[in-house]
């Protein structure tokens, strides 16, 4: 094994081993004076992601020549300097894991997931020069994609994760709602693109016979795509308003209840997403309405029980109530009462 080989080898395991630092045990309580300082964390994060993404940059143009020797010090200088930025990197992300942190957890999950890819994407990066592979140059371009990656998604704080997930989730039933459409489709109706006997894939990238769907039960799966487009109603008529209302970040005393409220409404959301997928499963033959029924009653309760938390967030400030949150919370009420009477004939 040549000298930087080993270097590399090693070099990579200490990158990866880097990342236990992101399971730092969280502070219990958070000043709600700190908001300065937690954006500031952001901003060094971000900052210390384009660090990272020049450094990588002189490591592909130094190692990307397949067969040119480099003299020992240059080549470690630039994996010293890698590393180092990489060792600041890691260290900002566990500050804004600990201080940026309010106790929720989608927030918490998206900061991880971030700072692991970049440190991923860096170790595959070092082992490949170690090794002397031809793909350098695109590890090193996967370096940057994983930096930018963090430079969009990083969340400005609890409340922009809580949104981003909320949008995950709603995106997933907008597609569910899509391809139960696509399911019900005739031929001869627009939009109906395969001939018979051809295979179709569904979002899950499962194949699906055209002979099939035209043999499924289509009362059941009616009923169901009448479920899922309420839920996706309702979802927009309630999600839309919490993340887009900056008086919402107000509604409580403590970032402490703050942080349970939006976590329950995040879980709560997670929980429709999963019953939705389980009734677009069981409305495809052969269907148990035993099942249907008891995934609705699911859906139809952590529907009721999302309204209610999302309208405690919206209307439960101590100051006064403006006509435009009442109004939301108003469409909300009737969007679930869509979802009430669809789940209930399921």
């Amino acid at each position: 094994m040549s000298a930087l080989q080993n270097r590399c080898q090693t070099l990579a395991a200490s990158i990866l081993k880097e990342m236990t630092i992101f399971d730092t045990k969280r502070l219990e309580e958070k000043d709600d004076t700190k908001q300065e300082e937690e954006e500031d964390v952001r901003a060094h994060v971000l900052r210390a992601c384009k660090v990272v993404e020049h450094e990588s940059t002189k490591i592909g143009v130094l190692f990307s020549k397949q067969g040119e020797e480099l003299k020992e010090e240059v080549s470690n200088s630039a994996l010293d300097s890698f590393h180092v930025s990489l060792i600041a990197f890691t260290a900002y992300v566990n500050a804004a894991l600990v201080n940026e942190n309010y106790d929720i957890d989608c927030h918490r999950k998206q900061v991880k997931s971030l700072g692991e890819a970049v440190l991923r994407a860096s170790a595959s990066l070092i082992e490949a020069v170690g090794k002397r592979k031809e793909n350098v140059r695109n590890l090193t371009a996967s370096v940057w994609e994983q930096c930018k990656s963090a430079e969009k998604t990083m969340p400005r704080d609890g409340k922009d994760a809580v949104g981003k997930a909320l949008m995950t989730h709603c995106r997933f039933i907008k597609d569910a709602k899509r391809e139960i459409e696509e399911m019900l489709l005739t031929e001869g109706e627009e939009g109906f693109k395969k001939e018979d006997g051809e295979k179709v894939e569904d979002d899950f990238g499962e194949e699906i016979v055209r002979e099939e769907i035209k043999e499924v039960d289509r009362e059941v799966l009616g009923k169901a795509k009448v479920t899922i487009e309420c839920t996706f109603a309702f979802l927009k008529a309630l999600v839309v308003p919490l993340i887009s209302n900056s008086k919402a970040s107000n509604f409580s005393k403590s970032r402490k209840e703050r942080a349970t409220a939006l976590n329950e409404i995040e879980k709560k959301c997670k929980e429709i997403r999963s019953a939705v997928d389980e009734i677009i499963c069981e409305a495809m033959p052969p269907s148990d309405a035993d099942v249907l029924a008891s995934e609705a009653k699911k859906l139809k309760d952590a529907a009721e029980d999302m309204m209610k938390r999302v309208e405690e967030v919206l209307t439960g400030r101590d100051d006064t109530k403006d006509d435009d949150e009442m109004n939301h919370v108003d469409a909300a009420k009737k969007a679930l009462a869509g979802v009430q009477s669809a789940c209930d004939k399921m």
